[in-house]
């Protein structure tokens, strides 16, 4: 809360890819248009906080549960963009919100930001009503990649990949890339039991 990656180097986000570790964040508490990453100008047009909040005063009448949970920016041009919806809540409903995001976030940027990556992660989805995502292999999630358009001018402002994942596959696999990690280091934790493992 209240920090960035001045302030704070340890953070998760590798669970959902390693790539990740490298970029710059923020936490979604903090003004962007204070953001600089190493520029000695604001990265985003000074209104963009203005927007971003008429965005999510719109979908806090339309639900009260939507918000932007987490955005991370790269200095390559790159932004991540994470929403956690409640348990209960369909993750099928929010689809839109990544789109709507970016394309603020890559309109306000002054062409800065030109590739998202999105991820709603939930508990619940219908998949019928998943349009133009396609299922991973392993059955855990989809994912798509779509244009980001826009769309007075009909110019393409950048790419949105998109992924929509469960919380309990991203707790798996956060867990199978940490035995890795400690078996690599030939670590071994204690048990409530008293066993190793």
């Amino acid at each position: 809360m209240r920090k960035d990656s001045k302030n704070v180097s340890d953070h998760d986000i590798w669970i959902l890819n390693e790539d990740y570790s490298y970029f710059e964040y923020i936490a979604s508490d903090m003004e962007l248009s204070k953001i600089t990453l190493g520029e000695k100008s604001p990265y985003f047009e000074t209104d963009v906080d203005q927007k971003m909040s008429e965005i999510m005063e719109k979908n806090l009448k339309d639900n009260e549960r939507k918000r932007p949970d987490i955005a991370i920016f790269g200095k390559e041009g790159a932004a991540i963009i994470i929403e956690f919806k409640s348990p209960g809540v369909s993750v099928d409903d929010h689809v839109g919100d990544l789109m709507e995001y970016a394309q603020l976030l890559a309109a306000k940027s002054k062409g800065k930001l030109k590739q998202f990556y999105g991820y709603l992660i939930g508990t619940e989805v219908n998949a019928n009503r998943l349009v133009g995502y396609t299922r991973f292999a392993n059955n855990k999630g989809w994912f798509n990649t779509v244009k980001i358009t826009e769309h007075q001018t009909n110019t393409q402002l950048g790419e949105l990949y998109s992924e929509i994942l469960f919380y309990d596959d991203i707790a798996d696999r956060a867990a199978m890339k940490l035995d890795v990690y400690k078996r690599k280091l030939g670590l071994t934790l204690e048990t409530e039991a008293g066993t190793s493992v």
